[in-house]
C-alpha cells in the first residue's frame, strides 16, 4: 500500500490566514499544520509521497522535518492543473519505478480526521478491494444537509463487508447541490460527501485514463525521467479534476460509507462549527475576546489581541497583522470574491502574507518604507543561506537569538546573541546556524531598492545559483 498526500490549492477559502503563497495545508489551526496531521496519520501505512506543486517544495520540506520526511519521496508538478493531471504524473512516476502492481490511496494534505485508528481500518479494507480491481471511494455519512461538498449517490448492493464495514456500489457522483436538494440527499440515507480520498492499483488507474482521458495520458508518457521538459508538457495540460475526467464516467466501482470525525475544514463557517461541536478541537486563535451583548460569534487571531465585540450575534471574525475579514455566518464562503476584489485592485494581501517560507528557515517584514526594510529571520539548526551580494542596498544584522557563523566576502567570524553585522552594498555574505537552536536576527535594509530580486548568488545548497 503507498500512501500518497496530494498538497496543492489556491489559498483563497481561509483568507486572510491562507493565501496562494501560504495555502491552507500550512496553517497550524490545531497546534500542527494540517499536512503534518495529514502524513502522521498515514504513517501507519508507510511514509507517504507528497504530490504537490513545485513553488511549495521548500515548504513542504520544511514543515515535514519533524517527520523526518525523505526528499525522494516528493513528486512536485511545475504548475497547478488540478486534480487529474496530479494523479497521471502520480501513476506515470510509480510506473517508472516499476511499482504498477501496487495499490495507491489519495488523501487531501487540508483535511481533519479525528479517529485516525478507525482511518487505518477502513483504508486497509479498500486496499483489498483494489487489490482486486476495485477503485475505491471513501464516502462520508452526511450530519447535515451541506451544500459545500459534492456528493456519492450508492446503490444497495453490497459488494462486500469487514466486520461492520461494507462497501456498495456507485451510482453517480453530484456537484455541490442546493440546500433543499442537499436535505433530499439526506433524508434518502444513500448518499454520502465525498471525501476526496480514494484507493485504486496504478496500472487500473493508468487504463483508466487510457480509456477516459487519453489526451492527458498521451502527455504525461511524453514526460521524462529527469523532469527537463515537465514546464512544456505541462502547459498544453488542460485543467481537469479526477471526479470529472474519471470517476464520474467509470462503470464499475465501489464507495465505502465511513464516520471518522472528517472535515475539508474548508470555510470559517466550518471552523466555527467545529469549534462549537468539538471544543478539543478549538482553533489556536490568539485573541482575548470580551462581548457585550454579543452572541454566537467567532473570532480568530492571529497576534494576541483584545478583541471588543458590542450587539452583535452570529459574525465571523478573522484578523491577521495585515488584513481583517468580517463575516456574517453562513456567508464566509463568499470570501473568494473578496480575494479577487483585492487582486484587482493589486493588492499583494490578496496572495502574500507578511512572511516568506524558505528552504533554511522564514522570514517576515516588520517595516517596508522608501527608504528602509526590516525583517525578522529565523535560520533553521544546520542550515544557511545562500552565499550572495546586492546591487542596490547595504544590510545591518543584530542577532537576537542562537549562534551564527558569518562569512563576509571570504572571511568567516562566529556571532553571538546582541552581536552586529554591518553588510555592505555589493559584499559577498552568507550566514549559518551553527548552534543546536534556532537563529533569530533582525535585518535592517537601507538603499534604493529592497526587492527580493536584488540577489546575486555565488553558492547555494538549494541549488538557486
Amino acid at each position: 500500500m503507498i500512501p500518497v498526500v496530494i498538497s496543492g490549492g489556491s489559498g483563497t477559502r481561509l483568507w486572510p490566514v491562507s493565501r496562494s503563497s501560504y495555502p491552507k495545508q500550512f496553517c497550524e489551526f490545531y497546534d500542527k499544520s494540517f499536512l503534518v496531521n495529514s502524513v502522521e496519520r498515514l504513517l501507519p501505512l508507510g511514509t507517504p509521497y507528497i504530490l504537490t506543486l513545485e513553488n511549495m517544495r521548500a515548504m513542504t520540506l520544511r514543515a515535514l522535518k519533524e517527520v523526518e520526511f525523505s526528499e525522494d519521496r516528493l513528486i512536485a508538478e511545475p504548475m497547478g492543473k488540478n486534480t487529474a493531471p496530479a494523479i497521471a504524473l502520480l501513476c506515470k512516476t510509480l510506473l517508472a519505478k516499476g511499482l504498477q502492481s501496487e495499490v495507491v490511496g489519495i488523501f487531501p494534505a487540508d483535511h481533519l480526521v479525528t479517529d485516525s485508528k478507525k482511518l487505518i481500518e477502513i483504508i486497509k479494507f479498500a486496499e483489498d478491494l483494489a487489490s482486486k480491481g476495485e477503485v475505491v471511494t471513501l464516502g462520508i455519512m452526511p450530519k447535515y444537509p451541506a451544500t459545500g461538498y459534492g456528493y456519492v449517490e450508492v446503490s444497495k448492493e453490497q459488494v462486500s463487508n469487514s466486520g461492520q464495514l461494507e462497501a456498495f456500489r456507485v451510482e453517480r457522483f453530484l456537484e455541490k447541490p442546493t440546500i433543499e436538494r442537499a436535505a433530499e440527499f439526506v433524508d434518502a440515507g444513500n448518499y454520502l460527501w465525498n471525501s476526496g480520498m480514494f484507493v485504486f492499483r496504478v496500472d487500473v488507474m493508468i487504463d483508466h485514463f487510457k480509456e477516459y482521458m487519453p489526451e492527458l495520458w498521451n502527455h504525461i508518457e511524453k514526460l521524462k525521467a529527469d523532469s527537463s521538459n515537465a514546464k512544456h508538457i505541462y502547459s498544453n495540460i488542460e485543467s481537469q479534476s479526477i471526479d470529472y475526467g474519471i470517476m464520474e464516467k467509470l462503470s464499475k466501482q465501489v464507495c465505502i460509507p465511513v464516520q471518522i470525525g472528517w472535515s475539508d475544514v474548508g470555510s470559517w463557517d466550518e471552523i466555527a462549527r467545529i469549534a462549537e461541536d468539538m471544543p478539543d478541537y478549538r482553533a489556536d486563535s490568539m485573541a482575548q475576546i470580551f462581548a457585550h451583548e454579543a452572541t454566537s460569534n467567532f473570532v480568530f487571531s492571529l497576534k494576541d489581541k483584545v478583541v471588543g465585540l458590542i450587539g452583535v450575534r452570529n459574525l465571523i471574525v478573522v484578523d491577521t497583522p495585515d488584513a481583517l475579514l468580517i463575516s456574517k455566518k453562513g456567508d464566509s464562503e463568499k470570501v473568494r470574491e473578496i480575494v479577487k476584489m483585492i487582486q484587482l485592485q493589486g493588492l499583494p494581501q490578496a496572495t502574500d502574507q507578511k512572511f516568506e517560507i524558505r528552504p533554511w528557515g522564514l522570514f517576515e517584514v516588520l517595516a517596508d518604507a522608501d527608504k528602509y526594510k526590516a525583517k525578522c529571520i529565523k535560520v533553521d539548526p544546520g542550515a544557511q543561506l545562500s552565499y550572495q551580494s546586492h546591487e542596490k542596498r547595504a544590510e545591518h544584522w543584530i542577532i537576537i537569538e542562537g549562534e551564527a557563523e558569518v562569512e563576509l566576502d571570504g572571511q568567516s567570524k562566529v556571532y553571538k546573541e546582541g552581536d552586529y553585522v554591518h553588510i555592505p552594498r555589493q559584499a559577498k555574505h552568507r550566514i549559518k546556524n551553527v548552534g543546536q537552536a534556532e537563529v533569530v536576527f533582525i535585518e535592517i535594509q537601507t538603499g534604493s531598492y529592497f526587492g527580493e530580486d536584488d540577489i546575486v548568488r555565488y553558492a547555494d545548497d538549494y541549488n538557486r545559483v
